[in-house]
Formats: C-alpha cells, sequence, structure tokens
C-alpha cells in the first residue's frame, strides 16, 4: 500500500504529463503491468538520478502497448525485466521501483498515454484506478495482490482505520542526490534470463530527442 506523492496538472506533471500519477515507494518493489498488452519500449540500464530536470533522459522505463491505441509507462525502475516485443499479461512483472531519471526520491510515475509518437513521452489521458477513482496526493492505494480493496475508501488517507496501517516509508528529497540503481534482492536470477538485447542502445531513444520529454520528468 502506497501513498500517492502527486497528482495530475501539478509540480512536474504538465503538458504530456498532466494526468500522471506517482506513488512513493521503497526501491525495488515488484512492478507489473496494468493490463495485457505488448511492451514497446524498454530501459533498463541506467544507473543515474537526480532532482533535476537534466536528468529525465536517464530514467529507466517500461511503455506497454495496449489496444484502442492507449499505453502505459511507468518510470524511474531501478531493473527492467522485460524487453521490447514481448507480450505481457495483466499483473505480470515488469520491473523493479526506482530513482532513476528525473526523481527526487524513490517512486514510481504511471500514466495512460495515447500512441501518437513512437518516443516514451506520449500525451497522457484522464484514466481511472480500479477502486479508486482518479486518486489525489496523499490517498493510499493498495496493490490489487495484497488482498480485497472493495471495501477502501476512495480518500484513503481520510481512512482513520487505514491511517493507523504501515505505509512506505518516505524518502527526504536532497537536491542532487544520486539514484540507488542495481539489482534487488531476490531479482538477479529474473534478470539473469532476460536477454541482453532488452538493453540494446539502439533501443534507446537518443539523449537529443529527450530534450522533449523534460516535461515527463518526475518529483
Amino acid at each position: 500500500m502506497f501513498p500517492v506523492s502527486q497528482g495530475h496538472d501539478t509540480g512536474s506533471h504538465l503538458q504530456n504529463d498532466t494526468y500522471a500519477w506517482d506513488f512513493r515507494m521503497p526501491i525495488g518493489t515488484p512492478i507489473v503491468a496494468a493490463q495485457d498488452g505488448k511492451v514497446r519500449m524498454a530501459r533498463g540500464d541506467s544507473t543515474q538520478g537526480a532532482c533535476d530536470p537534466k536528468m529525465a533522459p536517464y530514467a529507466n522505463y517500461v511503455v506497454i502497448n495496449h489496444a484502442g491505441g492507449l499505453e502505459t509507462q511507468y518510470l524511474h525502475f531501478s531493473a527492467v525485466v522485460v524487453k521490447p516485443g514481448d507480450t505481457v499479461r495483466k499483473g505480470q512483472l515488469i520491473g523493479y521501483s526506482g530513482n532513476t531519471g528525473w526523481s527526487c526520491g524513490p517512486h514510481l510515475h504511471f500514466k495512460v498515454a495515447n500512441t501518437v509518437s513512437p518516443g516514451w513521452n506520449n500525451p497522457s489521458v484522464p484514466a481511472l484506478i480500479a477502486g479508486y477513482g482518479d486518486p489525489v496526493r496523499d490517498t493510499l492505494i493498495a496493490a490489487p495482490g495484497c488482498g480485497n480493496t472493495s471495501d477502501l475508501s476512495v480518500m484513503a488517507a481520510n481512512d482513520a482505520t487505514r491511517a493507523q496501517q504501515p505505509l512506505a516509508p518516505e524518502t527526504p528529497a536532497r537536491d542532487g542526490e544520486q539514484a540507488a540503481g542495481g539489482i534487488p534482492t531476490g531479482a538477479k536470477a529474473i534478470m539473469d534470463r532476460v536477454s541482453k538485447s532488452a538493453f540494446d542502445s539502439s533501443r534507446i531513444p537518443p539523449q537529443a530527442q529527450a530534450s522533449d520529454d523534460g516535461s515527463g520528468g518526475s518529483r
């Protein structure tokens, strides 16, 4: 269960990232695909990150195509376990959360977008999270794998009972703080099975093209 640390149309969530969410969580938290789809882009070779928009091109990420011209984007991984062209199922492991790219603390940046260009930062579209609607900052979101969440309030931060449950630790943001990259405990066996082609530099957008992605870096 993790808190929303940044919502829509605020902070760095502007332009293409207007409808994105950030979820604060410790480095190494397993991240799964939100829906069935095919991996369009994936990067997992970066170990660099800091609280600076100039670091946006250094984010590890996964972009998954879905039906209807939509895609989901996941940013700031410490490790990625899928590669472009992979078919994934809803709930399938795609990587582990991290602090790479433009990041002021470990978190997952997530959005639903329209696939209108071959880049990794397509324009976001309004979306809802099952059981929570469109959560705002400080709302607590429980992963489906944690049990039945149908009775949880949308504004979980205002729920007195759940307020007593443990939260993901908050990491103080420090300007210039470097990301803690690398493979989380227990992930090495998975990574060993992933082809090195997943990190083929030819699949990574040139930094020159990433200038348009500055709005996509998240805090």
